[in-house]
């Protein structure tokens, strides 16, 4: 019990550093004086708590974590884990960034596997409060020990780790779906739903279409599942609460919906895509009642439909709803990144000329800020990288070639940033294309750009 010692030590002197007694350090710390003397003077000494930890840092002028090394002893009194003492201390060290404390604990846990459970309940209430950054340790040690393949928790985990690891890189978002794959059917039904929509999107970004056909089918016939016995609940029982999704029942089951809509409109079956758009452009006689959130879907999808009804008529090459579409979009201008890339990538499809279109959006795409975009934020970035690739084009087939030189980079600049590699071997030989146009400033940025990739590789 050298450590446990040392720590006791380490009081005793601070108290007599301040000059004080049992008595009066109790008044300052708030801890009862027959308390201190049952820590410091007990046989066995009594342990000391973590509240009670940090009240004598407190009441010593220490910084938050002070003596956390030593205090470690104190979750094994006696050799053994105490979890009243353990899970907290364990979130108080994920809170402070004591990752050097937190790894001591776990090895010293993992002497016992049974505790892999209380460290998923620890990674769970980190979590579930916001501190999905913190719980990732934990999360990792239960994927790598538990033992059971079949586990829900193991399968938890994997679901946790692959939400955190979603961002702007497309290179990463890919490794973390792959990783999470095996483990997405055999989550609880509530996490499920979300775990396929999440895979689905990934490979939408993607453009992995065999992939984003395989969890758009899979999402949408269990969703249609939980959509029927949700309803016989719900007959049987009118108070029974509704499955514990993250976002309404709704709101998965209109996205299947959309998903599979876009696996229609890439193989060119139009009319497939258009009866998806049919399914979920009304949901207003949804048979589950729906709260405040739920009616806010049915109005998006309402919105949806009739952007993507738009988008299916120039897919077919009718240029002459742009008017209406320009309106549309003017007042829904949280359309405009999806749908402009859909008549950019018809425009250039079908040859065809849609310069007030392109002049009336074009400005606004240049006044962008990565920064402050918050609407689906890792989507709209491969969009605009899209977009610019789009316009590239298009403005090479008008002959602007300084136009389209100065969007080709963009592209390049943007899809480097999100490791969008689709999209960056498509930039690459048309820049190519476009070189003898470029002036000697394009042309540094385009070789400072390319030794950036292949610095990085």
């Amino acid at each position: 019990m050298e450590l446990t010692k040392t720590l006791r030590s380490e009081i005793e002197n601070g108290i007599a550093e301040l000059g004080m007694n049992f008595s009066s350090f109790g008044e300052r710390s708030g801890i009862n004086r027959g308390i201190f003397s049952a820590i410091l003077n007990g046989t066995p000494p009594k342990p000391i708590s973590l509240n009670q930890m940090e009240a004598i840092t407190r009441a010593f002028g220490k910084p938050e974590g002070w003596m956390f090394d030593l205090y470690i002893e104190e979750c094994f009194y006696d050799g053994k884990p105490n979890r009243r003492r353990v899970e907290p201390f364990l979130i108080r060290c994920a809170e402070l960034g004591r990752t050097d404390c937190i790894r001591e604990v776990l090895s010293r846990l993992l002497e016992d596997l049974k505790h892999v459970s209380m460290i998923f309940d620890i990674a769970e209430t980190l979590f579930t409060t916001g501190r999905k950054q913190e719980s990732l340790i934990f999360y990792e040690c239960v994927v790598e020990n538990e033992k059971y393949h079949h586990s829900e928790r193991l399968a938890i985990s994997y679901y946790r780790l692959f939400h955190a690891a979603l961002g702007e890189d497309n290179e990463q978002n890919w490794r973390a779906a792959m990783r999470f794959e095996p483990f997405s059917g055999k989550l609880p039904d509530h996490y499920r739903l979300d775990g396929l929509l999440k895979l689905a999107n990934v490979y939408l970004l993607l453009e992995r279409w065999t992939e984003v056909e395989l969890y758009s089918t899979e999402l949408h016939e269990f969703v249609q599942a939980i959509y029927e016995i949700e309803k016989k609940k719900a007959r049987k029982n009118s108070s029974q609460k509704p499955i514990p999704t993250e976002r309404p029942l709704i709101f998965y089951y209109g996205h299947s919906f959309i998903l599979r809509e876009a696996v229609y409109e890439q193989e060119g079956n139009y009319e497939a895509a258009r009866q998806c758009i049919d399914a979920y452009k009304d949901l207003s006689d949804f048979e589950l009642p729906l709260d405040k959130s739920g009616r806010a879907e049915v109005e998006n999808f309402k919105l949806y439909a009739k952007a993507n009804e738009m988008n299916l008529e120039v897919l077919a090459g009718n240029m002459d709803v742009l008017d209406a579409y320009t309106e549309f979009l003017d007042e829904n201008p949280d359309e405009v990144l999806p749908s402009f890339l859909t008549v950019l990538e018809c425009a250039n499809k079908y040859e065809a000329s849609i310069d007030p279109f392109v002049d009336h959006f074009s400005p606004a795409l240049q006044s962008y800020n990565i920064n402050t975009l918050n609407y689906k934020r890792t989507s709209s970035l491969n969009r605009y990288a899209s977009i610019f690739y789009e316009l590239a084009r298009y403005h090479f087939r008008q002959k602007r070639y300084d136009r389209a030189l100065s969007y080709a980079l963009q592209c390049l600049e943007m899809t480097v940033k999100i490791s969008n590699k689709n999209i960056f071997m498509k930039s690459v030989p048309l820049f190519e294309e476009l070189r003898s146009f470029a002036n000697a400033e394009q042309t540094k940025t385009y070789e400072n750009l390319m030794r950036s990739v292949y610095l990085n590789v």
